[in-house]
């Protein structure tokens, strides 16, 4: 007789395995594909990677309140913060592909976190589905308004004169705005400590009260606090001025050549129907073309973006491809 554990290993109940196997994932895909055909028939949960009170609830109101009317069904917005966006990527990445769970990836879960950390709970690449690029934007040097800097090249010289004891705040180890500093910091010279914090709303508390001394901010958080002189920005990361503030140079202008240009892409888990993300494109086109939405975005600091999946699939491919050759460059390691 042959032993059992050898005769689970024979030919044919390994045959037998790789059918069972193949029929449940075609049994899988079939599901999928049927319930795409009724999507959506209940509400769809959006995943913040920042904490609630932030810029992305704005975009929930503009943008994802509309595209609610549209398909006919409740989308609620549910925060995940932390961890520079990892912990929101990583729950949007095991979560089913049907188009139930959607993600706003920014570029700290896309690109600048994937470009200095390899022990990721996911793979930028791999584990989602790029939908729509949202919009797109660019961080500007701000300082509290009692700091004794009125330009960039003051705050250089003030970092430098107090080495070790001026500090800056990120939205997390990974984050857009906490890469943006450490090149800063590489190309001035400067020796200024990082202070995480959880998504723009607790770094914008941080900064007003203070209790940070500098940090690169997304403009519809800190618009209005420019306006009231409660903050004071020194420059833009971008490799123009920005219409919104054109009266703010561009690092570059000043001798610091960085170009850190965030935005945020709708993105699902990997494997979402096709029929379901080129609906969502489209419903999602259609209301960034609505000239009030745009206007409201432009009002709140950001760019209005759209396109192709495949568009924002490319951008983030060449823009995470930039990260890593920027943070092989200055030979960056993270603390």
């Amino acid at each position: 007789m042959v032993p059992l554990a050898k005769a689970t290993r024979s030919p044919a109940t390994r045959s037998l395995r790789a059918l069972s196997f193949a029929a449940l994932a075609l049994a899988a895909s079939l599901a999928l594909d049927a319930a795409a055909q009724d999507y959506p028939s209940r509400a769809i949960t959006l995943i913040n990677p920042a904490s609630a009170g932030g810029s992305n609830e704005a975009l929930k109101t503009i943008i994802f309140d509309r595209l609610a009317t549209a398909l006919g069904v409740p989308i609620v917005m549910e925060s995940k913060s932390g961890a520079g966006g990892a912990i929101a990527a990583a729950y949007t990445a095991k979560a089913a592909p049907d188009g139930y769970t959607l993600l706003l990836a920014g570029g700290s879960i896309l690109t600048t976190l994937p470009a200095i950390k390899k022990d990721l709970p996911y793979d930028p690449q791999r584990d989602f589905t790029p939908i729509v690029m949202l919009i797109g934007t660019s961080p500007l040097l701000v300082v509290h308004k009692t700091l004794p800097a009125t330009t960039t090249k003051e705050f250089v010289e003030l970092a430098r004169s107090r080495p070790g004891k001026l500090n800056y705040g990120s939205y997390g180890l990974g984050s857009a705005t906490f890469l943006a500093f450490e090149l800063f910091k590489q190309a001035a010279g400067i020796d200024v400590v990082h202070i995480p914090y959880r998504g723009s709303a607790p770094l914008l508390v941080a900064l007003l009260s203070g209790e940070v001394d500098a940090a690169f901010e997304m403009p519809p958080t800190i618009k209005p606090h420019l306006a009231a002189g409660t903050l004071r920005a020194l420059g833009i990361a971008s490799s123009t001025r920005s219409r919104l503030f054109p009266d703010v140079p561009t690092l570059a202008e000043q001798g610091y050549p960085l170009a850190a240009g965030g935005y945020i892409v709708l993105s699902a888990p990997a494997g979402l129907p096709s029929s379901i993300a080129d609906r969502l494109n489209a419903e999602v086109n259609k209301v960034l073309a609505l000239p009030e939405v745009r206007q409201r975005i432009l009002d709140i600091g950001y760019e209005p973006a759209g396109g192709t999946a495949g568009e924002a699939a490319s951008w983030i491919r060449s823009d995470l491809e930039k990260w890593r050759r920027l943070v092989r460059d200055i030979g960056y390691q993270p603390d």
